[in-house]
């Protein structure tokens, strides 16, 4: 069995534990704290033995599931998807830390932090196509809850909204996967679901064409791409703190991943037929989801936006098949799922603490929360592209890779940029000085189960932006993967 199959295992006991020990609420945190902290500890061993000069999966399992039905229970990592396998295990324990106040329902709660938590790592880990669409699905069940339950005044429209959104994407996704078995099936001469098998058949253009346009629709509904976004600004504004930190950190990075994986893999020279449309959708993402973050009075509203706006920067690097462009891509992928995490629980802590999330409503909160304002004041930082966090890193390659591919384009990419450093620097003025709101005179600074995963994250965005070096290695051979011959032709 391999430790992959382990660490998928690992919260769904924490899950049933939890369903156990249910007449005890308190207990559900340190059930949830134990199985995720588990699950990080053996993802850290996984990058520990993880060879990055080798190519192909690591830590392999394939054993037959449904042979019938030509199934296979079959995972692994590479160096794509294990930087996000990472991400996925951090994230997960530290948003139950920063959860540890929760109290309304907590048993279920954190049951579905858990079950949310399995459905990321095995999309990020699978290697047969039945089993990356189940963890699929399984991922839009607790994110519906979460919003649902826990959300805000119109939860009940935005998580409805997120789950038709996603699952009609889904459904157009499996589609795909369905055209891609059998016509694989008839190449190969027997029928297969594994990812790496049908990787590595050649499909005649014109199916390329036909599948990858379906496969680029349901993908940029996830990541999202304009005009497929609505959904993602109600799910945020309404969502939990820990949802929205799950959702921006990982379950948009399904997309990134999902393209990449599905999309540029085994369709390239489609790829570089859609590649004009991917370049326009990726720089109305841009443009559009900055414009949009200015004109926002909602902090929350504010930083969803913005995400649309760094998403665009994952879609142009793929777009321009260059290796500073692709390795940007998929750097942006982790690097704004860390930054992103810590720009919402920054958010939540003056949602928890001040009542409100409005910038109109807010100011002077410098004067009674220093330590919660000097905390996102380095994540607006981190996300603005300011050199020394991994965001600049992200953003400075990308803009390379779409200059030496595309030319004088690139300032469409960089008034992104730069409208990004508007909007933070307008929020932060605005609600960290003048005057202190009557209200909210008594408000008091960051608790220390919130102060602790934004202080981990920041450290981590930072010491990656100072030695990239040390992410780069592993993400080299997804770079090598994607630089196909048939698109830069």
């Amino acid at each position: 069995m391999s430790i992959i199959t382990i660490l998928l295992a690992l919260p769904l006991l924490g899950v049933l534990l939890i369903g156990i020990s249910a007449r005890r609420p308190g207990a559900a945190k340190f059930i949830a704290l134990v199985a995720s902290g588990l699950v990080l500890a053996g993802s850290v061993y996984l990058l520990g033995q993880f060879d990055p000069a080798a190519s192909g999966y690591q830590f392999e399992q394939i054993t037959p599931w449904f042979p019938a039905f030509c199934v296979s229970f079959a995972v692994g990592l590479d160096s794509l998807s294990l930087p996000l396998f990472m991400l996925t295990a951090l994230l997960g324990f530290l948003v139950v830390v920063y959860s540890w106040n929760v109290t309304e329902r907590a048993p279920f709660y954190f049951g579905l932090l858990l079950l949310l938590e399995t459905g990321v790592l095995g999309v990020f880990s699978a290697l047969d196509f039945f089993l990356f669409y189940i963890f699929w699905e399984v991922v839009l069940i607790p994110m519906f809850f979460l919003i649902g339950i826990w959300g805000g005044g119109r939860r009940s429209y935005a998580s409805m909204k997120f789950l038709i959104y996603t699952h009609v994407a889904s459904l157009v996704m499996v589609l795909a996967i369905g055209a891609m078995f059998f016509k694989a099936g008839d190449i190969l001469g027997h029928y297969t679901f594994l990812i790496p098998e049908i990787t590595g058949v050649f499909f005649e253009p014109g199916f390329q064409v036909l599948v990858f346009g379906a496969l680029l629709f349901a993908f940029c509904v996830k990541l999202p791409v304009v005009p497929l976004h609505t959904w993602l600004p109600d799910a945020h504004v309404e969502a939990p703190t820990a949802a929205s930190v799950l959702l921006a950190g990982v379950l948009l990075k399904m997309g990134g991943y999902g393209l990449i994986r599905v999309g540029y893999m085994i369709h390239p020279v489609a790829a570089g037929i859609y590649m004009p449309l991917i370049v326009v959708l990726a720089l109305v993402s841009i443009v559009y989801g900055s414009y949009a973050a200015f004109t926002q009075d909602d902090l929350k509203k504010l930083i969803a936006y913005s995400s649309i706006s760094h998403m665009g920067f994952v879609l142009l690097g793929l777009a321009s098949q260059t290796e500073a462009g692709v390795l940007g891509a998929v750097y942006q992928m982790v690097a704004h799922g860390i930054i992103s995490a810590a720009l919402f629980m920054g958010c939540g802590v003056i949602q928890h603490n001040c009542g409100t999330r409005q910038i109109s409503r807010l100011g002077g909160l410098y004067s009674r929360m220093p330590a919660a304002m000097t905390l996102l004041v380095l994540a607006f930082f981190a996300s603005m592209g300011i050199p020394g966090f991994m965001g600049f890193m992200a953003e400075f390659s990308v803009m390379l890779g779409v200059y030496q591919r595309f030319g004088l384009l690139v300032l469409l990419v960089a008034l992104g940029a730069v409208l990004a450093v508007g909007y933070y620097l307008w929020a932060f003025q605005r609600v960290a000085f003048g005057a202190l709101p009557k209200d909210m005179q008594n408000v008091r600074d960051i608790h220390w189960f919130e102060l602790v995963p934004m202080v981990v994250l920041l450290v981590l965005a930072l010491y990656f932006g100072l030695q990239p070096d040390g992410m780069v290695e592993y993400m080299q051979g997804s770079v090598d993967m994607l630089l196909w011959d048939p698109i830069m032709d």
